[in-house]
């Protein structure tokens, strides 16, 4: 389950920014609304119970996904630019020097992306043959 996770943060992290997003929209209109739209009518009989107000609990449950979501979509966007750029270097030395630094990023990114120093690699061994 967790190389499954970490093969597809970024999907992830997408599918709760979404799921974040709408709830957040939903929640906020609902509650902050004047006068409840069209759209929202049959939501108001669902969250309206004897026991409680159940929009209070997707008031507090979707902002948080929305941020969760957000943070790990930006997070893998900001590792994989990085790590593209840390790559592409024609310099064996410059590569050398930066490999512990490609290494560390590649433990939060998916798989492919170790194979993608190893491809590196074998190209600097190629060129010196």
């Amino acid at each position: 389950m967790a190389r499954w996770t970490k093969n597809h943060m970024l999907e992830l992290g997408a599918v709760l920014l979404v799921i974040g997003l709408i709830g957040t929209i939903i929640a906020a209109t609902y509650n902050w609304a004047d006068t409840t739209p069209g759209w929202l009518a049959q939501y108001g009989t669902f969250v309206e119970r004897p026991q409680g107000d159940f929009n209070l609990l997707l008031l507090i449950v979707a902002p948080i996904l929305l941020i969760w979501g957000g943070f790990w979509v930006g997070e893998q966007m900001i590792l994989r630019r990085r790590f593209d750029k840390l790559l592409d270097t024609p310099k064996r030395s410059e590569f050398t020097s930066r490999r512990s630094q490609l290494e560390e990023m590649t433990k939060r990114l998916p798989d492919g992306y170790r194979g993608r120093i190893k491809e590196k690699e074998n190209e600097f061994v190629s060129k010196r043959a």
